[in-house]
């Protein structure tokens, strides 16, 4: 069976069975026929390059004399017995099975061996590196991620699913029992795909078959059959690098390599949100000063969508993490200003990095950090409370806008920040009544802007003639008398209750 060569392999067997063809077109059709259908024959490169030198034997030995008809039969058939001699004498594909697939040279990775030569549990399996084409590779139905949903498929339609349908269980295009719409979350994995290509090589068999890289295979292929990427995405996909085990690799090599990749914990530690937070920032940051102009809005969102192509995040994500930055800042700002050392705060900083998200969180007219303009003294309080952990959510402090509005609610985060030092309990549980107290104050507040609202409603109704209704849209009428319907409804019902609560009486 074909193995992988090195492209000097290639060139070298390339240029013996070209010198091969050359000698042999000199000595008739007939030969130099044959010599190019042994070219065709798979063969390893030993057996390649016996071949070769036989056949230049064979038609050197003809130019010693002048060739005949009958010389010239010889010759063939003494390279025909040759060819077929070294072809039965290797590894050949049984009739049905697979072919094997070929690595190819490719973005400046010349076909080689993986060196050092990869062991998972201790167990050798020697392979080569290059580039096939994704469209060559099929995933493998007996991955045990993907077994659940095979099994699934099996169930319902009586048969195992084709190499076609399995890309679609993988991508999601073929909805099993689940229902999920991307079951392997493929989406984002072929977004980062069509940005920079496939940087883990899957591990192919000898034929082809994935025993690892199943999802990036199916999310390179995605790329390819979608129409929201670019036709250098496209090609970025469609090539990838992978690594091939050798012919004659036992099935316990195989089941050491996956039960390694997938059992094993490779124990690496994700960088913290905050520090990737403040590389996004400051190459915004550095983008922003580039400019020779200030820019425009519409060319700050352009720069922000380069920052997360980039970083391999979205523009949002650039939004969220300057924000939270630039409130990170003016926290480590006033605890160095108050006399904590920088390491220290930036320690504190990190831990409840997703806290200022939520100070800077909500809709306008409705974040803590509005405040803090107009109420320095709140700025601190909640600044000191996140440092000491008095806050034990981020919820918690979003919470502190409506807290700022009630100043009763207000009162008791004051005590709390009095006391947090040496009664941090009491402290926690002041934070939680304040934030409750409040709740149910604005709650209280609107049932009493109900009923006033409804008064309001009774009158203008009330006052409103009957001809006036003739200037409103139909579909503002039909929404009109849905809500009234859906309104009625609740007050006859609260009406039925209170009056089996008064004949109860």
């Amino acid at each position: 069976m074909t193995i992988s060569t090195t492209p000097q392999t290639v060139d070298a067997i390339r240029a013996i069975l070209d010198r091969a063809i050359g000698v042999a077109a000199a000595y008739g059709s007939e030969i130099e026929n044959e010599v190019r259908e042994a070219a065709k024959l798979p063969l390893d490169r030993e057996s390649a390059e016996r071949l070769y030198a036989r056949v230049l034997t064979i038609v050197s030995n003809l130019g010693t004399n002048e060739t005949n008809a009958e010389q010239r039969a010889e010759a063939v058939e003494n390279i025909r017995r040759e060819a077929a001699a070294l072809a039965t004498s290797i590894d050949r594909p049984t009739p049905g099975s697979k072919a094997q697939v070929t690595l190819v040279d490719r973005n400046g990775l010349e076909v080689r061996e993986v060196a050092p030569t990869p062991q998972f549990n201790g167990v050798i399996v020697p392979m080569m590196e290059g580039y096939v084409d994704v469209l060559t590779l099929d995933p493998w139905d007996q991955n045990h991620r993907v077994i659940l949903h095979v099994e699934d498929f099996v169930a319902q339609y009586g048969r195992q699913p084709d190499s076609a349908e399995l890309v679609g269980i993988l991508q999601g295009s073929i909805r099993l029992q689940a229902g999920e719409e991307d079951p392997f979350k493929l989406r984002p994995l072929a977004s980062s795909i069509a940005r920079k290509g496939v940087e883990r090589p899957p591990i192919i068999t000898h034929t082809g078959t994935p025993h690892d890289g199943n999802r990036r295979i199916a999310a390179s292929r995605f790329v390819l059959q979608s129409d929201e990427f670019t036709a250098e995405q496209k090609e970025r996909a469609r090539w990838i690098r992978v690594w091939q085990t050798r012919p004659g690799v036992t099935d316990d090599q195989l089941n050491a390599m996956v039960l390694a990749l997938n059992f094993e914990e490779d124990h690496k530690v994700e960088w913290p949100e905050y520090v990737k937070a403040k590389l996004v920032a400051e190459e915004f940051r550095t983008r922003l000063e580039t400019e020779l102009k200030l820019p425009t809005a519409a060319r700050e969102r352009v720069i922000r969508s380069e920052v997360a192509a980039k970083f391999a995040i979205k523009p949002q994500d650039v939004t969220r993490y300057l924000r939270m930055v630039q409130w990170a800042e003016d926290f480590t700002d006033y605890h160095v200003e108050s006399g904590k050392t920088e390491a220290e705060v930036s320690y504190r900083t990190n831990k409840g990095f997703q806290w200022f998200y939520e100070l800077d969180a909500g809709p306008t007219g409705s974040k803590v950090t509005e405040r803090f303009e107009k109420d320095p003294d709140l700025r601190a309080m909640i600044y000191d409370l996140m440092f000491d952990s008095t806050f034990e959510s981020g919820a918690q402090v979003r919470a502190m806008y409506q807290v700022a509005n009630d100043d009763e609610a207000y009162q008791q985060v004051v005590r709390a920040h009095q006391i947090r030092e040496t009664q941090k309990a009491e402290a926690k549980e002041l934070i939680v009544d304040a934030i409750n107290g409040a709740r149910e104050r604005v709650r209280a507040g609107k049932a009493v802007a109900l009923d006033q609202y409804a008064l309001g409603i009774i009158k203008r109704l009330g006052d409103t003639p009957a001809n006036a209704w003739a200037t409103l849209d139909v579909d503002l009428l039909k929404n009109l008398r849905r809500t009234l319907i859906a309104t009625l409804g609740a007050v006859e019902g609260e009406l039925s209750v209170r009056a089996g609560s008064l004949e109860s009486d």
